[in-house]
């Protein structure tokens, strides 16, 4: 069934006419409409600070992102950070893990049998792989933290960006990741998860099948390699 216009408004969906009304509102009025209680003005608001190519705007984006619950209006809120790239990093990195509660908090019964790379289930850390490769560098070091939610998250994050943008150097950082967080089975089969992307982690994969004792893990390292198999075969055509 189609939604009507005013379900659409109420989930935050507006029209060019209503944008037009804010374009020449200033950059202060425009942060506070990200507070209004009308979902569309919220909307219009985070769109119009994309195009004000603003960095000020950042934090004041990112602290919306974590109070809204409207459709349309997460959305745009969402388009206008990745808008920012690099610039946004920062202030994103430290709300991974920290909006929703969609994460994994445990290794899944279910196993994932597509032949691409799972979307992060954290909103920030899809945001971030929108951002793409300049993410990698702040990525990284958070694997060296002792935030394990942080870590966690930042994993489906790299792992995702390298899948489909090849970055070999990034291997040796997850695999220390793996080490130094032994007694943690969610970070091990997301590491284990995001080797998918790295051929010449076969080695590495081989020596932990014989090692680890859960099973989950053990049919993890088996999609992997299937995973890098595809790869040095030349199938990449894998849906998104």
């Amino acid at each position: 069934m189609k939604s009507t216009e005013k379900q659409l408004e109420i989930r935050g969906y507006f029209s060019s006419k209503i944008e037009s009304v804010f374009t020449k509102k200033p950059f202060d009025e425009l942060i506070e409409f990200l507070n209004s209680k009308s979902a569309v003005e919220r909307t219009v608001s985070a769109g119009l600070l994309a195009k004000a190519k603003n960095p000020k705007s950042i934090p004041f984006l990112c602290l919306a992102l974590k109070k809204e619950r409207k459709l349309y209006t997460k959305i745009e809120i969402c388009n206008s950070l990745v808008s920012y790239g690099k610039s946004a990093l920062p202030e994103l990195i430290k709300l991974l893990g920290k909006i929703g509660n969609n994460q994994h908090k445990h290794i899944p019964e279910t196993e994932f049998k597509k032949n691409n790379y799972s979307l992060p289930r954290d909103i920030v850390a899809r945001i971030i792989i929108r951002i793409g490769k300049d993410a990698l560098p702040f990525l990284t070091d958070i694997l060296k933290s002792n935030d394990s939610i942080k870590i966690s998250e930042t994993i489906d994050t790299i792992g995702y960006i390298c899948f489909y943008n090849r970055q070999e150097e990034i291997m040796l950082h997850l695999i220390n990741c793996y080490n130094n967080n032994s007694g943690n089975e969610l970070i091990k089969w997301k590491v284990i998860r995001a080797l998918s992307a790295f051929p010449k982690s076969e080695k590495f994969l081989n020596n932990e099948y014989g090692l680890v004792e859960n099973n989950r893990i053990k049919l993890e390292i088996k999609r992997s390699k299937k995973l890098i198999k595809r790869i040095y075969l030349g199938d990449c055509n894998f849906v998104i």
